[in-house]
């Protein structure tokens, strides 16, 4: 195939899963519905309606964010190709699966956040893990030589970094809900999760400390080289 016949099957493969982010983020906010509010209904029985919607609109901000957090990620594995094949057509599709879902799971949770039931919660990180484990496997098939379809991927550092930073986020949340399952409020361990950022820092700054060594080591092979080759 040409190289631009190439190039036109990635840009209907990018637009499509942009499509997809599209369609799944919106479809977020369709799922809070307008409170109904009463003519008879007194100022604080209207902010009571209002602030039954809380847990919705909390439910849909963490939500849409997730799902932009693995777009930019997504965008930045697009962004390697420069190839494709039939095995990374279903990959993708099904990483994409794991989005079109987070409509339904975000719902189910805010229908039921701060209620006794635990399973909703448990569908929603079943949700961000499914998401992250594809994105760890988009990551180790298109990185790989054998496929021959990314360019700029040699540091494996770098690929096992943010394969590291993908499992974060579900980790994290499995935790959050066995927690829970041993708290008498299981939704009070849900404050865990503002932990994720500080474990995406500190896998970060191990990335970088690994990366300065290696600089540091390449830099010393050729002042050794030119020692020896003084002292012969």
């Amino acid at each position: 195939m040409s190289h631009s016949k190439t190039a036109f099957q990635l840009e209907r493969l990018i637009l499509f899963s942009d499509a997809v982010f599209a369609i799944a983020i919106t479809l977020l906010i369709i799922e809070i519905k307008i409170p109904h509010l009463l003519p008879e209904y007194t100022t604080a029985q209207v902010i009571d309606t209002y602030l039954e919607l809380a847990p919705k609109f909390l439910g849909f901000f963490v939500s849409f964010f997730f799902i932009g957090l693995y777009w930019t990620v997504h965008h930045q594995l697009m962004g390697y190709l420069v190839n494709y094949n039939p095995g990374l057509l279903w990959l993708n599709l099904l990483f994409l699966v794991s989005i079109v879902l987070f409509p339904f799971s975000t719902a189910l949770d805010s229908e039921y956040a701060g209620s006794n039931f635990i399973s909703p919660f448990l569908i929603y990180t079943l949700n961000i893990a499914f998401s992250g484990s594809m994105i760890v496997v988009l990551w180790r098939y298109i990185s790989n030589p054998k496929y021959q379809l990314s360019e700029g991927l040699d540091n494996r550092l770098f690929v096992q970094y943010q394969q590291k930073r993908a499992l974060t986020v579900p980790a994290v949340f499995m935790g959050v809900f066995l927690l829970g399952l041993l708290l008498p409020f299981h939704s009070m361990s849900r404050t865990l999760l503002i932990a994720i950022p500080f474990i995406m820092r500190f896998l970060k700054r191990g990335y970088d400390r690994k990366m300065k060594a290696l600089e540091l080591k390449a830099a010393a092979v050729p002042v050794e080289e030119e020692v020896i080759a003084r002292e012969e």
